[in-house]
């Protein structure tokens, strides 16, 4: 009785033990270091995913919430420091208002040294990275050197040739975009024009300003930008530009048509607005170097200084900069130029583009790349950038006599939605 006693007790234990065991186990399985970032754009689920197969204990929390909402949404959360994400993205145009909000962790100090990083970057990149006082705040994981995307057939058929080189000689100032658009608008009986919008001139000159918007507290009208309403006049006038909306229909429309010669756009250009909106164009493309080099758009990741997961995002933000297999990977499998040139010129030898007519496209941004100049910005550019869209839109459309009209028209707008700046 008492032997049937002890080895019913002693199976009962063992039982425990095992389900114990077992319940440990399984929970030392299921238990993941936990990181949240929030994005505006898909293009980070790649990476994410990427990097939770190279880090199996590491479970990220990605947040999507469209661009329309997203900037507010982290501005008020980094300012009331509640449900902040270790990492977030955030796009060029809004990064030099978010990088000086004080909640952006330091990574130019121990143990992040991100100086090593930006060395590995074009120059421009690393400009942007940091802040008023020098500090790193951000990785730029994208790089984006502009081109004339040229429609090969267009270019052989008025140019004689679509050889890159030879278009951009053909190309290389304003003066000749300019006879060019007059004489094949001209000789195609308008059918045809050199540049799609006024933006094409713009993207350019808005790369090379000296000064931003607003310095010191006062509001600054670059002599480039100055400079550019001249030549969008006489784009206008001389009928070298088609007058379309940026990113309109009709703009889109016209990649597919055939109406257009050159665009100005930077890398991302190829995947997302050229072969997304011209698929069955694959081969009419080529890239050519225009009358100054730019850049536009971006990309960059910042972590939040008082996130419980500083380990985890900094190897997040050396995983999406500087891994070497994954940038590779990136590259070569979806057409992303990357903002660490080291890797780029690495690859530039061997990447091609059939729908670029077979052209070394990475070669020809690596070059690019180290052109861009460092343009200065302020906190204020995006919000006045939009106010001087819309005055230039109505310059070129004849709803103001003179440009000195259109002048003191944008600078009393600007007093008026930013009455701390000092306006002449």
């Amino acid at each position: 009785m008492r032997k049937n006693l002890f080895f019913l007790c002693a199976i009962v234990i063992l039982s425990l033990v095992s389900i114990l065991s077992g319940c440990t186990s399984s929970t030392s399985n299921t238990k993941k270091q936990e990181l949240t970032i929030w994005t505006f754009t898909d293009e980070a689920k790649y990476a994410v995913e990427k990097f939770e197969e190279r880090n199996p204990d590491i479970k990220v929390n990605l947040l999507f919430i469209t661009s329309d909402n997203y900037v507010q949404k982290l501005i008020s959360v980094l300012q009331v420091e509640k449900n902040v994400p270790d990492i977030f993205f955030v796009e060029n145009t809004y990064w030099p208002q978010i990088k000086e909000i004080p909640r952006l962790e330091n990574l130019s100090q121990s143990p992040y040294n991100a100086e090593e990083i930006l060395e590995q970057q074009f120059q421009y990149i690393q400009d942007i990275e940091k802040d008023e006082d020098g500090i790193v705040r951000g990785l730029g994981y994208q790089g984006t050197p502009g081109a004339f995307y040229y429609r090969r057939d267009l270019t052989k058929e008025y140019l004689g040739t679509d050889d890159p080189d030879e278009v951009s000689e053909m190309i290389n100032n304003w003066d000749k975009i300019m006879d060019i658009g007059e004489r094949v608008f001209k000789e195609s009986n308008g059918e045809v024009h050199a540049l799609s919008s006024w933006s094409d001139i713009d993207i350019v000159e808005s790369s090379n300003i000296e000064e931003p918007w607003v310095v010191d507290g006062k509001l600054v009208i670059d002599s480039v930008r100055l400079n550019e309403l001249d030549l969008i006049k006489e784009a206008r006038e001389r009928n070298v530009e088609a007058k379309y909306e940026a990113w309109g229909p009709a703009w889109t429309a016209s990649m597919q048509k055939g109406s257009v010669m050159f665009y100005a756009e930077p890398t991302w250009g190829l995947p997302y607005i050229f072969e997304k909106n011209a698929p069955e164009t694959a081969g009419k493309w080529g890239l050519a170097h225009g009358p100054k080099s730019f850049s536009g758009g971006g990309t960059f990741l910042a972590m939040y200084n008082n996130s419980q997961n500083k380990n985890l995002a900094w190897e997040f933000m050396k995983f999406y900069t500087t891994d070497s297999e994954f940038s590779k990977e990136l590259a070569e499998s979806q057409q992303y130029f990357l903002s660490n040139k080291n890797i780029d010129s690495e690859l530039a030898p061997k990447l091609t583009s059939e729908f670029l007519g077979g052209q070394k496209y990475f070669e020809f941004f690596v070059e690019a790349g180290e052109q861009v100049p460092s343009a200065p910005q302020s906190k204020y550019d995006n919000d006045i950038n939009g106010l001087w869209s819309d005055k230039v839109n109505n310059y070129l459309n004849g709803r103001y006599k003179s440009q000195e009209e259109m002048l003191e028209s944008f600078k009393m707008e600007v007093g008026h939605n930013f009455p701390e700046l000092e306006v002449d």
